[in-house]
């Protein structure tokens, strides 16, 4: 009978071509993976805005009521301020100011925490931060304040071309795109014409 084992491994030169093969596929995989997450980020962010959007339209006409989304610096705070930052807030606007004036008397509906840090948020309008307001029909509210928000471009360092835009009909339909046309148009119109 015989004891004797065979022993298989790899060889030098085996393990040496096997190695420059991973890293070479690791090479081709990691640039994609980080363009992939990069566009995940503004994906995310633009259809949770999209979300928002949509929410306090159908909030409007439920409560029959205006509902407005504005930009804060501290959703979570007990009486958000509308402002710059990177979170948001939805709230019903009772006296029609577009201002959130207390949870009392004019609840937060919805409280979304702040982007992602390498992602930015773009807009036109006067108030100097992303405001949208719905009446109780569910229409954009064309009159308030300040001039409202229409378009929102969420873009990141690499620019319009990879940018995503949230774009606010009268009516009240928002829609979000990522095609070249409708990003540059958005884009056009937003804080400084340019993104980031």
């Amino acid at each position: 009978m015989n004891t004797k084992r065979t022993r298989a491994g790899f060889s030098l030169m085996e393990l040496m071509i096997a190695l420059t093969v991973a890293s070479i596929l690791l090479g081709l995989a990691v640039p994609n993976l980080t363009q992939f997450m990069k566009n995940n980020k503004l994906t995310s962010g633009a259809n949770d805005f999209m979300s928002s959007l949509q929410r306090a339209r159908t909030e409007s006409v439920k409560r029959q009521a205006n509902v407005v989304v504005c930009e804060t610096a501290d959703p979570t705070a007990a009486n958000p301020v509308c402002g710059a930052g990177q979170a948001w807030i939805v709230f019903q606007d009772t006296n029609g100011n577009w201002v959130s004036n207390g949870v009392a008397t004019e609840p937060v509906i919805e409280r979304h925490p702040a982007l992602d840090s390498t992602v930015t948020i773009k807009f036109d309008g006067s108030a100097g931060y992303p405001i949208v307001a719905f009446n109780p029909t569910g229409f954009a509210s064309p009159t308030g304040p300040v001039t409202p928000t229409r378009n929102v471009v969420i873009c990141d360092s690499r620019g319009t071309a990879y940018a995503r835009a949230v774009l606010i009909s009268p009516t009240g339909r928002a829609r979000a795109s990522s095609v070249a046309a409708d990003v540059t148009a958005a884009v056009a119109q937003v804080t400084g014409g340019s993104c980031p």
